[in-house]
């Protein structure tokens, strides 16, 4: 052996010691922790702990060294923590500050996991658990997950991902920044809209995304938007949710990944209620185990079209029962900007057929649904009813019906797109201000006689 190699062998790297030429990392434990920290031989406690680098080679045991260092330091850290502090962000810290560290996970987590990192999260633990002895409190709920996982909403998953994609409007200016910025909060926003602000991004399974996913095609059918702006909400959301899962959840499901693109021909026109479906609704809506503002919100978009978040979104302003014609107000209000895209949806509506009995009983409006997921509550309250009583149709299946039922009673374009809120597309003739609620009630009036003509 070179003179030259044997200097090499023999030179002295911080935190180390030399064994038959191996390099073995030293730490000296803390008073207060040697009690804890036992040698798993003898049961007597440790004053320093020992650990192979399995290497001659001086330079690669300082390559070594680094993390070896940081991993105990971060250790003995962790034990500074109250052992009955159990709260998540203190799991999360003592999960990363095991000598075997790992990510914090909450126990029914494991359930949801795939078998195959199922079985890499309980390793993970196992070696943690087999590297200390005596655990406290603390520790030992870090490794069985005994905090369950917070609620993560759309907001908190968007300032998580600005945080971990600093990269994405690196050498923008402020103004770029903001624009860049502002796709994903659009998308944030349509989807609090329709499925409510507080949703758990952590617990939204295939049928809550395809649920959104189906509201987009009715919106697109409407004429809303174009397919591919639909495509890129879903992106927009399948993208935040992608880097959140994979830093801070990872094995956490996606559910934005399985939706299929939307095409075009995706939005053909939703079907209409027939008249022999508005008399089996009827028959058995009495019977219903819904509640009575849930099956007013039926009875009224029976009679005027209206559709069910139009109508649980009411408030008192928007509902004028003293009015000569009396009528409610689709638009802007303390609980919404606007209704889709504003514009032709606001509307006022006389109140026709059964609607006005129906809403006398809730003049303040459908207070129980008041609230950001009211909306999706109320859908969600119908649904089962509709696909017992009318399968693959809904409450939107009044909007069309009344649609029908104007054309065919000969009632004038104009006046008929004014009440169901359709935008007329080529027709300058049409344009201008609201038409008189005497033309809308006539029309209405007209196309609900004409409904007791059809089969």
């Amino acid at each position: 052996m070179s003179t030259t190699f044997k200097m090499k062998v023999n030179k002295k790297v911080p935190y180390t010691v030399i064994r038959d030429g191996i390099y073995t990392f030293r730490i000296a434990v803390p008073k207060h922790l040697r009690e804890k920290y036992r040698d798993p031989e003898t049961g007597k406690p440790r004053t320093q702990i020992w650990e192979t680098l399995d290497t001659r080679d001086p330079d690669e045991a300082i390559s070594k060294v680094g993390p070896a260092l940081s991993k105990w330091r971060r250790q003995f850290k962790s034990e500074t923590i109250p052992a009955d502090e159990i709260s998540y962000p203190t799991l999360q810290q003592t999960a990363a500050s095991f000598a075997a560290p790992f990510t914090y996970a909450y126990a029914g987590d494991f359930l949801s996991a795939s078998i195959g990192h199922s079985i890499h999260m309980y390793n993970e633990r196992y070696e943690a658990k087999n590297m200390m002895s005596n655990l406290n409190k603390r520790q030992v709920a870090a490794i069985v997950g005994a905090t369950e996982t917070p609620a993560l909403t759309f907001k908190d998953a968007f300032d998580r991902f600005k945080q971990i994609c600093p990269d994405k409007v690196l050498g923008k200016d402020p103004l770029e920044t903001k624009r860049f910025w502002r796709r994903y909060e659009e998308a944030i926003e349509d989807f609090a809209e329709e499925m409510g602000e507080d949703v758990d991004c952590l617990k939204i399974d295939n049928v809550l995304a395809t649920e959104y996913r189906s509201k987009l095609v009715e919106r697109l059918g409407e004429g809303e938007f174009k397919a591919d702006a639909a495509n890129k909400k879903m992106m927009w959301l399948k993208i935040i949710l992608d880097e959140v899962f994979r830093v801070d959840h990872p094995g956490t499901h996606n559910p934005f990944k399985d939706l299929k693109n939307i095409r075009e021909d995706d939005a053909e026109k939703r079907p209409s209620f027939t008249e022999a479906d508005v008399k089996a609704i009827r028959a058995k809506l009495e019977t219903s185990g819904m509640s009575d503002e849930a099956k007013a919100i039926i009875l009224i978009g029976e009679s005027t079209g209206c559709g069910a978040k139009e109508l649980a979104w009411l408030t008192a302003s928007d509902i004028h029962l003293d009015a000569p014609i009396p009528y409610i107000s689709i638009g802007k209000n303390a609980l919404r900007k606007k209704v889709k895209t504003g514009g032709d949806r606001h509307r006022d509506i006389p109140l026709v057929g059964d609607a006005l009995e129906a809403i006398k009983a809730f003049p303040e409006g459908f207070t129980r649904f008041h609230h950001p997921r009211g909306p999706r509550q109320i859908n969600r309250a119908m649904s089962e009813f509709f696909r017992k009583v009318t399968p693959s149709k809904g409450h939107y299946s009044y909007r069309h019906r009344m649609a029908d039922l104007l054309k065919n009673s000969k009632c004038d374009l104009g006046i008929r797109s004014s009440i169901t809120g359709h935008k007329i597309k080529g027709h300058a003739t049409y344009y201008g201000g609201e038409y008189d609620l005497k033309l809308k009630k006539e029309a209405m009036d007209i196309a609900l006689e004409h409904a007791k003509t059809r089969d």
